[in-house]
């Protein structure tokens, strides 16, 4: 069937839609690099919205956010804060259903997923919503997620699908999007 609609998807329109129709009051995120998901939140988001970014910068292995160059963006909306924070650590600053959305992208695998559905999910509002990146089977079996043997999302995707609403969106990177 042929439509308009079919293309490739463009993640950052997704993260938009869902700020604009969430109307979130508190937004968290893991894994900043360059600023593009944390733009659309701010975008999209009023300017009481709190949103608080994390990363651990220089830290990571690989190709990573500089905190300065963030700064330089972001400086100007006072309702964000970047800071360096570990994900394995976040969660003990925020209060059961607290947060409107949380978006995980730290080079996600499946022990990543597992902790959010272990340590995340009560933090999360009762309308609230959580964006992962990743999730589908192509992303599941990319070069460095084979090379350093890291444990697969979709299992533990399979493993609460029934208990939760889980939609993966794309093929590849794709964006996993968990509601309640």
């Amino acid at each position: 069937m042929n439509s308009s609609y079919k293309s490739k998807i463009d993640f950052g329109d997704i993260i938009s839609t869902i700020t604009f129709l969430r109307k979130p009051k508190k937004i968290v995120e893991f894994g900043i690099l360059e600023g593009f998901s944390l733009m659309r939140f701010v975008e999209n988001s009023s300017n009481t919205a709190s949103i608080d970014a994390y990363d651990i910068f220089e830290k990571f292995n690989g190709n990573h956010a500089v905190k300065d160059k963030l700064d330089n963006i972001f400086n100007q909306y006072t309702n964000v804060n970047i800071q360096e924070g570990d994900f394995y650590e976040g969660f003990k600053k925020y209060p059961n259903k607290s947060i409107d959305i949380l978006h995980i992208d730290i080079a996600n695998n499946g022990d990543i997923y597992q902790f959010v559905f272990d340590h995340y999910i009560q933090k999360i509002a009762d309308n609230g919503i959580i964006l992962m990146e990743g999730g589908s089977y192509k992303r599941d079996n990319i070069e460095w997620m084979i090379k350093y043997n890291k444990p697969k999302i979709q299992p533990v995707i399979e493993k609460y699908k029934d208990k939760y609403n889980i939609k993966v969106i794309g093929e590849f990177p794709s964006l996993t999007i968990i509601t309640f």
